[in-house]
């Protein structure tokens, strides 16, 4: 099985409607969104789907290893190795995939957030970025993104924010 269709497969088993709507894309651009989707639900289910948070520590922190992997030698993991032309290609920040993990490990340490900063924060990493590049593998929101300089605090974090719980806070 090929890296992409490995991307491929993990997308389709999420269950997920963006699945479907990626099929809508040109098929460049559809392995892109794809890979990084894939990314993301790796990421999480190393997280998600391990009872005990010290070996999900290590599963995150041997993505990070991947992530190293496509921006400067030879990734392992099928989803790295399909990212690694989609970084090149659509310019996609090594930081960004950082953010991702970094956010998935926030899972691991908290369940409820004390203030809004800090759940301002996780949803910056869990769906700020990944909005980032997902906007970056289309041509014109590369290019807005590029001219304007967009930050992931410009993006609304009601979607993240809605599903996290808030303690104390006045927002």
């Amino acid at each position: 099985m090929s890296p992409d269709e490995y991307c491929e497969q993990k997308a389709a088993a999420s269950g997920s409607s963006f699945y479907h709507s990626f099929r809508f894309l040109p098929p460049d651009r559809r392995r892109a969104i794809i890979a990084l989707y894939a990314f993301c639900r790796e990421v999480d289910d190393a997280v998600d789907e391990t009872i005990d948070a010290a070996v999900a520590r290590i599963k995150l922190e041997w993505w990070r290893s991947q992530v190293a992997a496509i921006f400067g030698g030879a990734p392992q993991h099928p989803v790295a190795q399909a990212l690694k032309p989609v970084v090149k290609a659509y310019e996609l920040p090594q930081e960004h995939l950082l953010a991702v993990i970094d956010g998935m490990g926030m899972d691991l340490d908290l369940d409820r957030y004390p203030d809004f900063g800090l759940l301002e924060r996780y949803c910056d990493r869990v769906a700020g970025v990944v909005g980032l590049m997902s906007a970056k593998t289309r041509i014109a929101a590369a290019s807005i993104c590029r001219r304007t300089r967009w930050s992931a605090s410009r993006l609304p974090a009601q979607s993240c924010c809605s599903v996290a719980s808030v303690r104390g806070s006045s927002h």
